[in-house]
């Protein structure tokens, strides 16, 4: 068995990896939504900072001054967030530095370059065309990362513990984005969003890179009562929260006395499967269900922690209470 530091290590690399694709495709897409969109929208740029559940630590670094230059810096280049795309990729470095021996040669070479690019375009992202630029090259770049993982590795413990790492934080961001689909089939959206629905689902999908696997499984024009169980239930999209849930429960299952997370991941499959989709259509249950599901996840993390990254400190406790 792998050390616990040494797991804990690149799973969290993988997870920072992932993430910081995630957040990237969704500012690139967020952006070009609000180009379409008239001004007087529920969705506007401040939504990112709600869907991060970011709104106290950009208020106590920016006030009140949400503009569009404000929330992309605090979400790309400000590194007092630790959500920020510089955060996040610096979080990646470092894990692969401190693991270079577990992993192919080519990912510090990638990462480091990565790493360089990100730094050095920075400071222009106050321009829309340029940060829309930064935003298509770090995607590359991850992809080109991940890419180098799975085409190079041995489906050793190194390799489970990153592909658990990876699917829990997919899994989490498809929540978030179907979170902000909740203002879409609210009973209060004003005209304006009504009128704007299609391109609004579409871009939804667009987020999670989803648009043309829809199309080719639904085959009809887009709306919220298709895009919802695909984007939940659908077995087969790499993205749906069904299919990341049950790829996680894949992957813990191949580890070393992997009981106690597996529990908790078969509950998340449950819960997943006794959902009415179609009654979720009414204003707040998707929102509600949303954050169930992250609670849960962040749980399922913890049973992950619990059961390989820091075993003793569990039976620490054990003696404390037995004490």
């Amino acid at each position: 068995m792998m050390l616990s530091r040494v797991a804990e290590r690149v799973y969290w690399m993988s997870r920072y990896l992932e993430r910081t694709e995630n957040v990237a495709r969704l500012l690139n897409v967020h952006t070009s939504l609000l180009m379409d969109l008239p001004g007087d929208m529920e969705i506007n740029w401040y939504t990112l900072i709600k869907l991060f559940n970011a709104d106290e630590l950009f208020r106590e670094h920016y006030g009140k001054e949400a503009s569009e230059e404000n929330i992309m810096r605090f979400l790309i280049a400000d590194k007092r967030n630790p959500g920020s795309l510089a955060s996040l990729f610096l979080s990646v470095r470092e894990n692969v530095r401190t693991s270079l021996d577990l992993l192919p040669d080519a990912t510090w070479e990638q990462v480091n370059q990565t790493h360089i690019i990100m730094n050095n375009s920075l400071s222009s992202i106050s321009s829309r065309h340029s940060r829309q630029n930064l935003l298509r090259t770090l995607l590359k770049q991850c992809q080109t990362i991940r890419g180098i993982i799975d085409g190079h590795m041995s489906r050793d413990n190194t390799y489970r513990f990153m592909q658990v790492g990876k699917y829990l934080e997919r899994a989490d961001m498809t929540s978030r984005i179907l979170e902000m689909g909740s203002l879409l089939l609210s009973k209060s959206r004003s005209n304006n969003l009504r009128k704007y629905e299609g391109i609004l689902w579409t871009n939804l999908l667009q987020a999670l890179s989803a648009r043309q696997m829809y199309q080719q499984r639904v085959r009809s024009r887009v709306k919220g009562s298709d895009v919802l169980p695909f984007l939940m239930m659908d077995g087969d999209f790499p993205r749906s929260l069904y299919y990341t849930i049950k790829a996680t429960g894949h992957y813990l299952n191949q580890l070393p006395e992997p009981e106690m997370p597996l529990v908790m991941q078969q509950r998340l499959i449950e819960y997943l499967e006794e959902q009415d989709i179609p009654s979720l259509l009414p204003e707040g249950q998707v929102h509600t269900l949303m954050d169930h599901l992250q609670s849960e996840l962040g749980m399922l993390h913890a049973d992950i922690a619990t059961t390989w990254f820091y075993p003793d400190r569990d039976e620490q406790q054990q003696l404390q209470v037995q004490g």
